[in-house]
């Protein structure tokens, strides 16, 4: 029997073609792919056109972010990926870790309340949507695993004062395995971006460096995007196959927003044991973030990470196979 993976690509023989065009184009590096990519981003995302600008990675999306808006002292939460972390380091910043909410992974909004921090790190974690948390400097929206969501019918990534995107192998969509994007209602902040990845041929002490998205990339990318409504569509399915087979799915998603099934959590205080069972039918589910993993250990994060289980939801999972999981799950929880 085949084992069917916690996570597998989406990808068809039109991101092939796509990226066959590019090459036999010749034209690898500072053609219209690119610039055709912002565009579409931009218009996914309702922002005027000229308001995207593709990276090489997510990561440096979030680096370029947060010297975008002359952040000094960073705040993200503890439970994230810890490129998270990484980016402000890079960036030479002072980073203040808090936990999340009791239950939830959304930032604990007292303890923000608390903080001395300029930015504000906020990633929309597994694809749940909510509104933005009370804070009084800037707001860099992490919209990595949420390309789609949307809060008060405003797109996330589009709301506060700059997004980031990533188009990473295990994204919603991906570029060809690496990719990212900064978006911005604030022209100035993606003119900066602009500006900083314009290396060749510079003069002054400025910083500039190369950290561009190729020509191929975009290429794939732009494929991807065309399908990530039906993407968003099939994971949804799945989710609601988990939720009828009555699986204690996290889901942190608020009143007036809507969520991409990015990740299907399940709560349950026999993690490693669920895991195991799986994984005796050829069914791979993993713990989304390791206690090891944590950037800081605190009690509602340390919660959450002893108590969780991600199951397989992605576009090429049949419903078969995910009635096939939800039952087994069922079973053993109770």
């Amino acid at each position: 029997m085949s084992v069917i993976p916690h996570n597998k690509l989406s990808i068809s023989t039109e991101e092939s073609l796509a990226a066959q065009s590019v090459l036999e184009s010749g034209i690898l590096a500072n053609g219209e792919q690119v610039s055709l990519f912002e565009y579409e981003i931009c218009e996914f995302l309702g922002l005027p056109d000229g308001h995207a600008v593709a990276t090489s990675t997510g990561s440096t999306a979030l680096f370029l972010a947060l010297k975008a808006l002359n952040s000094s002292h960073v705040v993200i939460p503890t439970y994230v990926c810890n490129s998270l972390k990484q980016a402000a380091d890079l960036a030479g910043l002072t980073t203040e870790i808090i936990d999340t909410t009791a239950g939830k992974t959304i930032i604990c909004q007292k303890s923000l309340n608390n903080s001395n921090a300029d930015t504000l790190i906020y990633p929309y974690l597994y694809g749940q949507a909510t509104t933005l948390p009370s804070f009084s400097g800037k707001i860099i929206e992490d919209v990595a695993q949420a390309l789609g969501a949307s809060a008060n019918g405003k797109p996330l990534g589009a709301i506060a004062d700059i997004g980031v995107l990533s188009f990473y192998a295990t994204k919603l969509i991906t570029s060809g395995g690496q990719g990212g994007m900064v978006v911005s209602k604030n022209k100035e902040h993606i003119d900066f971006v602009r500006d900083y990845l314009d290396f060749d041929m510079r003069s002054g002490k400025s910083h500039h460096f190369n950290l561009p998205l190729s020509e191929l990339q975009a290429a794939i990318g732009r494929c991807q995007l065309k399908k990530l409504p039906s993407f968003i569509q099939k994971r949804e399915q799945i989710w609601q196959i988990y939720k009828e087979a009555k699986l204690p799915l996290l889901d942190d998603t608020e009143s007036n927003c809507q969520s991409v099934r990015y990740r299907a959590i399940v709560t349950t205080n026999k993690a490693n044991q669920l895991i195991a069972k799986l994984k005796e039918s050829n069914i791979s589910a993993i713990i989304p973030i390791e206690i090891t993993e944590l950037l800081k250990i605190s009690q509602n994060a340390q919660s959450l990470a002893n108590n969780t289980v991600s199951l397989p939801i992605y576009p090429t999972l049949s419903l078969e196979h995910a009635s096939k999981i939800a039952t087994i799950c069922y079973e053993f929880l109770t």
